[in-house]
């Protein structure tokens, strides 16, 4: 499997260089001059991006659960470092978050049935949102590809999925995962005294669902907001280097992008699924190559520079606890 994923990766990097090569670079440099020295505004939504994906975690935490917003936002930046530097779905930095915060005073428990409601709430919204996309795009071009009535259809399903995912988390989450687990002899003993943990983890997920209907709703309109940012990030983009865009497009252009990234999830950072899906539904819409390209590496270097944001925390965090270990 090890292996696989580096053959992926290594896919994935050929495909970059591939679409290099068949954009042309000279055509990539055109595009970077129209952008001039205003490309610096590219950066201003997903730092707003970031700021709202931590308010609907926030709200994802019981009330009685005070966590500071600076807090959190570090601890977010981590985590997603971790997400798009490993071949986890999206999904390896998120348990991270979780002992983070068990650092910093909140019970690992809480902390981790955050996380689970986090991401869950962020992934409906996320469906939610890539179905208006697919919509405004299917009306925008005047016709139904099979491709986008193929996503539709994945996507209703996945819908499914997640009401089942929810029923899920409120019957026991925690307890039938370690059952399961249990049967796996080397890990069978590392579980069996947790099990009021396990407990408490499963009731603060059905207390959660159950009464905290303000900020179910609150964390949603939060993380809508974070994907809608997404969009004026394309939208701010094309502004300035001089081409016509609607916000309406500029939504289905990051709604389809964000569908064919989560598709590369088992490749680090979606490598070249991420840059081959902007060129093409760029092109969809009647833009250039080049200027699917050009966006595809700009939101890359963006993604470099918090990557390295979050794991400069990651690693000052570590070192403090490391060296509050040896002090004991």
């Amino acid at each position: 499997m090890k292996w696989f994923k580096i053959l992926l990766l290594l896919l994935g990097f050929f495909v970059v260089v591939w679409l290099l090569l068949d954009t042309g670079i000279a055509n990539i440099k055109q595009e970077l001059y129209n952008l001039g020295p205003w490309g610096i505004l590219f950066l201003l939504p997903y730092i707003a991006v970031y700021i709202f994906d931590t308010l609907g975690w926030k709200y994802s935490f019981c009330r009685e659960i005070k966590t500071p917003f600076s807090l959190l936002f570090h601890i977010r930046l981590a985590g997603e470092a971790i997400n798009y530097t490993t071949p986890t779905a999206y999904i390896g930095g998120e348990p991270v978050k979780a002992y983070i915060l068990s650092k910093k005073g909140i019970p690992f428990t809480h902390g981790l049935a955050s996380v689970v409601i986090g991401k869950f709430l962020m992934t409906v919204v996320e469906v939610i949102f890539i179905l208006i996309g697919i919509e405004i795009t299917v009306s925008t071009l005047g016709k139904r590809d099979s491709f986008f009535t193929w996503l539709i259809i994945f996507f209703l399903i996945f819908s499914v999925f997640l009401f089942f995912l929810l029923h899920f988390q409120k019957k026991g989450m925690g307890k039938f995962c370690v059952q399961w687990v249990r049967k796996i002899k080397f890990l069978s003993q590392a579980f069996s005294s947790d099990e009021a943990k396990i407990q408490e983890f499963d009731q603060i997920l059905s207390k959660y669902y159950s009464k905290e209907k303000l900020s179910i709703a609150l964390s949603c309109v939060y993380y809508f907001i974070g994907w809608c940012l997404g969009a004026l990030e394309i939208y701010i983009l094309l502004l300035l280097m001089g081409y016509e865009v609607t916000l309406p497009t500029a939504i289905a252009l990051e709604a389809i992008s964000v569908a064919i990234k989560g598709a590369g999830g088992f490749i680090p950072g979606s490598i070249g699924v991420q840059e081959g899906g902007q060129v093409w539904i760029f092109a969809l819409f009647g833009y250039p190559k080049s200027l699917g390209l050009t966006f595809g590496i700009l939101r890359r270097l963006r993604e470099v520079f918090w990557i390295l944001v979050g794991l400069a925390f990651l690693s000052k965090v570590w070192k403090k606890n490391t060296e509050m270990e040896e002090e004991k």
